[in-house]
């Protein structure tokens, strides 16, 4: 079993997906769930049964579950049933941040909700945000501001992303969990999109 925790802002979800793909043509079990929130998919199993999630993973090689929140979102599995789902996989991946569809984010003190079992944190962020105004593209718009020393009307650099992702991710994540693998995944969307095969999040 193998746990990578996606963070970030815009890209986590397609990063997960792409993954997923990858994994699941490798031959590997893949259990995908979020401590965070995500929106559904379907065929997904939000019911928190171990069982019905062993049959997925039996069925397919991989499993979406999770628990129903909103309307056309789910929330993280019970403690003692993400640890026991965990088990039946051989790569969990989990949505592990929130950026409100943004590309680019600087945590809050809360944030992100890294699983304790994580082996790998990946960090997206959406390289669609440089060129654009940092109040259109940035979630936590005043912390972003406040790293970088910018103003709402300044334009997004690719060096300045790479600065949040440090700041932000990197060292405070790095101090956190000493000994995980932290990587930073920059996301491109006129290259990942169309990297994800229908078959899969279909």
């Amino acid at each position: 079993m193998y746990v990578i925790a996606v963070v970030g802002a815009g890209g986590k979800t397609t990063r997960i997906k792409r993954l997923t793909d990858q994994y699941v043509r490798q031959g590997k079990r893949v259990l995908v769930t979020t401590t965070t929130h995500m929106y559904q998919e379907p065929g997904m199993i939000l019911n928190g049964k171990l069982e019905d999630i062993r049959h997925q993973l039996d069925k397919q090689n991989y499993c979406i579950c999770g628990m129903p929140t909103k309307e056309t979102k789910f929330g993280p599995l019970p403690e003692e049933i993400y640890e026991q789902a965990c088990r039946l996989a051989d790569i969990v991946l989990v949505e592990a941040d929130g950026s409100r569809h943004m590309p680019i984010k600087f945590p809050a003190d809360n944030e992100p909700v890294i699983p304790c079992n994580v082996n790998e944190i990946q960090v997206v962020m959406g390289l669609h945000a440089i060129g654009q105004p940092f109040a259109k593209v940035s979630h936590r718009l005043e912390l972003v501001k406040k790293c970088l020393d910018v103003s709402d009307t300044d334009l997004v650099s690719r060096s300045q992303i790479e600065k949040l992702w440090q700041e932000g991710y990197e060292k405070p994540l790095h101090k956190k969990y000493p000994g995980v693998k932290i990587i930073f995944c920059p996301a491109d969307f006129e290259k990942t999109d169309t990297a994800i095969p229908k078959s899969i999040f279909s």
